[in-house]
C-alpha cells in the first residue's frame, strides 16, 4: 500500500534532515551576538518546536519507506507522543520567555505556532491509532502522508521566524523607503529655500549699495 509513496518518503526524509542542519546553523548565527537572554530563549523555544516537527517527519518517512502501513501507524504513534511531550515541556519555557505575554508583538503568532504544534501531533496520534485498528484503510494512510507535509510546512514557518527573515513585510520596506525619500525631498526643498533666501538678501544688499 505504501509503494506509491516511496519517492515522497525518500524526498521528505532527505529534506527534513537537511533543514534540521540549516536550522541549527541559523539558530547559532542569530544567537551568537544576542546579549538579551529572553530573546535568545524565545528563539531557542521556537527552534526546538521546529526540530520536533522535522524529527517527526524524518523518522516517519525513513522508517515507513521500508515497511508496511502498520509500521507507518506505529512510528507515527511513537513520534506523535514524543511531539506532544516535547511541546508540553516547551510551553512553560515559552511562557517564561514572554512569548505569550500581553503586549508582545509576536504574541498571536506564537500562540498560533503552539496551537498548530499541539493540534498537529494530536491529529497524528488519532490517525495513527485509527490506522492500527484498520491497517488496510488507504484513506488513513493518505491522511498521515498529508500530515507529514503539514508538519514540514509548520517547521519551515517557525525556522523562517527563528532566522529573523520576514520580520519586516514588503509593505513595511516600501513604507520605510518612501519615508526616507520624502525626508530627503523635504531636506532638499528646505536647503533650496534657504539658498534662495540668502540669494535674495544678497541681491537686495547689492541693490542698496
Amino acid at each position: 500500500m505504501l509503494d506509491q509513496y516511496m519517492r515522497f518518503f525518500a524526498a521528505s526524509a532527505t529534506a527534513s534532515a537537511g533543514f534540521s542542519g540549516l536550522l541549527f546553523v541559523a539558530l547559532s548565527v542569530v544567537n551568537r551576538d544576542e546579549s538579551e537572554h529572553r530573546t535568545r530563549e524565545r528563539r531557542t523555544v521556537l527552534a526546538a518546536s521546529a526540530f520536533l516537527a522535522l524529527i517527526d517527519v524524518f523518522f516517519v518517512s525513513i522508517v515507513s519507506s521500508l515497511w508496511s502501513s502498520v509500521v507507518l501507524a506505529t512510528v507515527s504513534l511513537v513520534m506523535a507522543v514524543v511531539g506532544l511531550l516535547g511541546t508540553s515541556r516547551l510551553m512553560p519555557r515559552a511562557r517564561r520567555a514572554g512569548n505569550f505575554a500581553h503586549g508582545f508583538p509576536k504574541r498571536r503568532l506564537n500562540l498560533a505556532f503552539a496551537a498548530v504544534s499541539a493540534g498537529g501531533f494530536g491529529t497524528q496520534l488519532g490517525l495513527a491509532l485509527a490506522l492500527l485498528a484498520d491497517a488496510g484503510n488507504a484513506g488513513l494512510v493518505r491522511a498521515l502522508v498529508f500530515l507529514i507535509v503539514a508538519l514540514f510546512v509548520s517547521a519551515l514557518s517557525r525556522a523562517w521566524e527563528v532566522a529573523g527573515i520576514g520580520h519586516r513585510s514588503l509593505r513595511e520596506e516600501l513604507a520605510s523607503t518612501s519615508k526616507t525619500a520624502n525626508e530627503a525631498d523635504a531636506s532638499a526643498t528646505a536647503t533650496e529655500s534657504v539658498a534662495t533666501a540668502h540669494g535674495a538678501r544678497a541681491s537686495e544688499s547689492l541693490t542698496g549699495d
